[in-house]
């Protein structure tokens, strides 16, 4: 398994304000997502698996040190079967998908694994996605300082390469997938799923009242506050095929994952307050913590986050 972070203690209690955590983290996720699937042809599997192949080639960032690496060192390679295992695919179906990479020219693959050679991330479409990713990392610290969530102090002793923010952002995704894919049929239906928490709670993050009313776990807003999103929306905000989509929404309102409404579908209550998915959120926040804690290692600005944008605050994705 690649691990981005140290493990947590989860002896520790009730993490505060975890569902407002959640439902800033899945707004990141989502954006990282739609900006890789645009920019790996519409491909969401390669568009992942690019993005954490990027990350383990250690180019962005190492590791173990939370800021990024000197001018001139080599990609770090990753296994296929180290990868498979990581996100939890079959051996075959990831050896197709970096063939397919390959191909593209985005990864190489030798005798030691797979990277993402450092010339990839001068091609224009890489850069912006890079861009962007870090900026969507960026913008989830602005709002955990808005709502008053707990960041790291910062460390001015380090000058920030932006780079490091970036390694954090596709650790944060990287997180999500180990604890979260496993509860779906595909990352397609992963992706919908987390797409649809957004829309959903966007009247919860709109407003503080509402947002810290309803910021702890064991504490679900009321249907009326959750906010029904159409299919084609969602499918159109995340660059997907609307038949894909539309299928998968229909096998998790059948499953139980999704609600239908008047205007659109919602996640389903169970969902929410399951006592087994509470505590993976729970779990992956944890390690969302340990990442920003690393970040500020690596001298990002938790002490005025806006400072650490490359360009103006991104929005959010729209579901109209």
């Amino acid at each position: 398994m690649i691990r981005s972070v140290p493990a947590p203690d989860r002896r520790q209690g009730p993490l505060p304000r975890a569902s407002l955590m959640v439902r800033l983290i899945a707004e990141l996720e989502t954006t990282m997502i739609a900006a890789g699937i645009r920019a790996l042809g519409g491909d969401l599997d390669r568009a992942i698996i690019f993005m954490v192949v990027a990350r383990a080639s250690e180019m962005l960032s190492p590791h173990g040190a939370g800021h990024a690496g000197g001018e001139g060192r080599g990609a770090k390679a990753i296994s296929i079967n180290a990868l498979a295992a990581s996100l939890g695919r079959p051996f075959e179906t990831m050896r197709r998908h970096i063939h397919a990479l390959c191909a593209m020219g985005l990864c190489v693959r030798g005798p030691a694994g797979v990277t993402v050679p450092e010339a990839v991330h001068g091609r224009p479409e890489i850069q912006a996605l890079f861009r962007s990713n870090h900026d969507a990392l960026v913008r989830v610290t602005e709002d955990f300082a808005r709502f008053g969530l707990p960041l790291p102090d910062t460390r001015a002793h380090r000058a920030y390469d932006w780079h490091t923010g970036l390694a954090a952002a596709h650790d944060v995704l990287l997180t999500g997938i180990e604890f979260h894919a496993h509860r779906h049929q595909s990352w397609t239906d992963m992706v919908l799923a987390n797409a649809i928490l957004c829309a959903n709670a966007r009247p919860l993050v709109r407003s503080r009242d509402l947002a810290m009313a309803y910021a702890d776990d064991g504490v679900p807003p009321p249907e009326g506050l959750c906010q029904p999103v159409s299919t084609g929306a969602v499918a159109r905000a995340l660059g997907l095929p609307a038949s894909t989509a539309h299928r998968r929404v229909a096998a998790m309102i059948e499953a139980g994952v999704l609600v239908r409404r008047a205007r659109g579908v919602v996640l389903a209550e169970a969902i929410h307050t399951d006592p087994a998915r509470t505590e993976e959120r729970r779990t992956s926040m944890l390690h969302v913590r340990q990442i920003l804690i690393r970040l500020a290692a690596g001298g990002f600005r938790f002490d005025a986050p806006e400072a650490n944008y490359l360009a103006p605050r991104p929005a959010l994705l729209q579901f109209a």
